[in-house]
């Protein structure tokens, strides 16, 4: 299935970020350029001097690693409370 760089853009930034209007501004920030710039590579006008596929693939892995490590953090987390609360009950 062929599929052009705009629309490649918006199921990048709308899978990573949601189908709201936030998602444009935060692929912009991952992609280290300003929303105009995006703007432009979403109408088809973006300067062809930036591997943008190459750059939503490393945007990709690094959102999938912080999620990774965040799911890590909130397992141990979980573990810690549910350590504490093996501890004693108080009032809350």
């Amino acid at each position: 299935m062929k599929s052009t760089l705009p629309q490649r853009i918006e199921i990048v930034g709308s899978s990573l970020y949601g189908a709201g209007r936030g998602w444009t501004t935060a692929l912009a920030r991952g992609l280290k350029m300003s929303r105009s710039q995006l703007f432009e590579y979403r109408i088809g006008r973006g300067k062809r001097d930036r591997d943008l596929d190459g750059e939503m693939l490393d945007l990709i892995d690094r959102e999938r690693d912080a999620n990774s490590a965040r799911g890590m953090a909130l397992t141990k987390l979980r573990h810690r409370l549910l350590a504490l609360r093996k501890g004693g009950v108080d009032a809350a």
